[in-house]
């Protein structure tokens, strides 16, 4: 079977490719190993980048997470990532997953993409809004920014779905 076409794909696109799949599939509660799966990738290709451009560091030194919360946002993030990509060392292990982890995967990843390409995505703004919304105490904010995440945790509550398809209404992706 020969293949026909092909797509040139640099590590940017794949990484927001990635970052834009897992953002639908967490929004659409999804399986959570295929979420972190797609997110760690991402989360990768971009630390990669970023070392090689010399951006500022990943969310766990970066200015918007509080110092006492960098370690253990750095060491949840990392856990999972390596145990679901590599068998090399332990094939017979498991983890206790907390899915919960692929927030702080998506959020890093969303906010490295921004700041190396100064592209406003839809999906990853609508991700960064929901995890303000939802982790405002580990984030560097503002008092007005905190009064409007409150204002829309109001309105949507912990219910991602709702939130995701009034975004998505909103932004005009979904018609």
């Amino acid at each position: 079977m020969a293949i026909k076409s092909k797509l040139k794909i640099s590590k940017l696109d794949a990484a927001k490719r990635q970052l834009e799949t897992a953002i639908r599939l967490y929004f659409n509660e999804a399986d959570p190993v295929s979420i972190h799966t797609l997110g760690g990738a991402a989360h990768t290709i971009l630390g990669d980048l970023n070392k090689k451009y010399g951006g500022k560091p990943m969310i766990v030194s970066d200015y918007l997470v509080k110092d006492e919360f960098k370690k253990q946002v750095r060491d949840n993030i990392n856990e999972a990532k390596n145990h679901f990509k590599h068998a090399d060392k332990d094939p017979e292990t498991a983890i206790d997953f907390r899915p919960e982890v692929n927030e702080f995967v998506l959020f890093d990843a969303c906010e490295k993409y921004i700041e190396l390409t100064s592209e406003k995505v839809p999906y990853f703004i609508i991700f960064r809004i929901w995890f303000a919304c939802k982790y405002p105490y580990i984030l560097m904010l503002s008092h007005v920014q905190k009064e409007q995440l409150k204002k829309n945790m109001a309105t949507f509550g912990s219910n991602k779905v709702e939130y995701f398809t009034t975004m998505l209404t909103v932004s005009g992706l979904l018609k």
